[in-house]
């Protein structure tokens, strides 16, 4: 209101009059080139609206609004009809932080969904038996570095319908969370059921996290009360409840766990539904 000189507050309301609205539409037009009253939004990608204005950031989304970390088990990309190599010995590499929107095929008939970051540079050098070698690995995403959770999300919902879609993350409510709520998921991959208890009763499970994964709790608690999860998965849930504890994948490479898939059992019938949104379940 100050910048602009225009309009004044009443009883909690930002109040123009006819002028100040003119006044107030002559001045974007000429600052940013642009008419407010026939424009419905800003432009979404920041170099767009470096176009227009001096501060970048006044676009609709961030710049990592796009992108996506993808790995390969085998240290190759199958993208677009095209074979890309990764790990070159000079370097370590999480793998290749592209753009979603540009990604139009892929030639991989597994994904792997991850959780955590620090895990995507450990796809070729980690041996996972039970997952298929040409595995393509994508990170989940998270508010700190350049992918987003939601490009993840959206980019299974594209590509996983004809594809087996497993989730790789840690051993406690939000990682299973995580997994049964990813669009076509059909495996959690974790420790193999004989450890389970011995992980969550060693010196690396984390005891004191668990309290604040309440939420993700009661939801699961919600499904296997209501027959929605496959019976592995309840037993999981059950022991987790009995410990009181979690088990982080960095603790699964660190104690060289043995890893195995686990059906999910859920199947959503609602490629488009919420993250917390589960339609349909098959045993």
């Amino acid at each position: 209101m100050s910048r602009y000189s225009c309009g004044y507050v009443s009883n909690n309301c930002l109040i123009f009059s006819a002028d100040d609205k003119r006044h107030l539409r002559q001045q974007i037009k000429a600052e940013l080139d642009l008419d407010p009253f026939t424009t419905e939004q800003l432009p979404a990608d920041r170099l767009e609206m470096a176009q227009y204005h001096a501060n970048e950031k006044l676009a609709g989304k961030p710049a990592s609004h796009d992108q996506l970390l993808l790995n390969s088990v085998d240290g190759m990309l199958r993208i677009n009809n095209v074979e890309i190599p990764l790990h070159p010995q000079s370097i370590a590499s999480a793998g290749l932080l592209c753009l979603s929107s540009g990604i139009e095929t892929i030639q991989h008939q597994t994904i792997v969904v991850v959780e955590n970051l620090a895990i995507m540079p450990l796809c070729h050098s980690w041996q996972i038996p039970c997952i298929d070698p040409q595995a393509l690995w994508v990170y989940r995403g998270d508010y700190k570095s350049g992918a987003k959770a939601r490009v993840c999300r959206d980019f299974v919902d594209r590509f996983g319908s004809d594809r087996t879609v497993i989730v790789f993350s840690d051993m406690d409510p939000k990682g299973l969370e995580i997994a049964i709520t990813m669009p076509y998921v059909n495996y959690w991959l974790g420790p193999e059921q004989a450890v389970w208890h011995a992980c969550l009763k060693s010196k690396l499970a984390n005891c004191e996290g668990f309290d604040l994964q309440n939420s993700a709790l009661t939801y699961l608690e919600r499904l296997s009360n209501e027959q929605k999860l496959s019976e592995l998965l309840n037993v999981l849930i059950m022991c987790m409840k009995k410990e009181r504890s979690s088990f982080r994948q960095e603790h699964m490479l660190s104690r060289k766990v043995e890893l195995a898939l686990f059906a999910v059992a859920a199947r959503l019938r609602d490629k488009r539904a919420g993250n917390r949104s589960l339609t349909e379940f098959t045993d």
